[in-house]
């Protein structure tokens, strides 16, 4: 059982309309046949394009992931780096030491 078909109108320009139209003539095929053929190739091929975009994206998101788990094994044969930010804390805390004793000099 075929689909229902979506009535539509477009407009073509003439060349294409009298190249569309003769090519119709050639294959004893309708206008509209021609048209939903080239419809269906275009967006066939449109999604195709999209497949691989997507493909490339997903790879590289995966080449990412890669690269992460690299450098967490790296750290981790290396042990684990200090948190950076309790490293910044016992400076601002050495600092501020400093800071009390050259105050109290004075």
């Amino acid at each position: 059982m075929t689909a229902r078909m979506q009535r539509t109108q477009i407009l073509l320009e003439p060349e294409q309309h009298r190249v569309l139209t003769e090519l119709a003539r050639v294959e004893g095929r309708s206008l509209s046949d021609i048209v939903r053929e080239y419809v269906q190739a275009q967006l066939t091929l449109r999604q195709r394009e999209h497949d691989l975009r997507r493909q490339r994206q997903l790879d590289g998101l995966e080449q990412i992931r890669i690269h992460r788990q690299a450098i967490l094994t790296r750290r981790a044969e290396q042990g684990l780096l200090p948190d950076p930010v309790l490293v910044i804390e016992q400076l601002r805390e050495e600092r501020d030491a400093d800071l009390t004793v050259a105050s109290s000099r004075d």
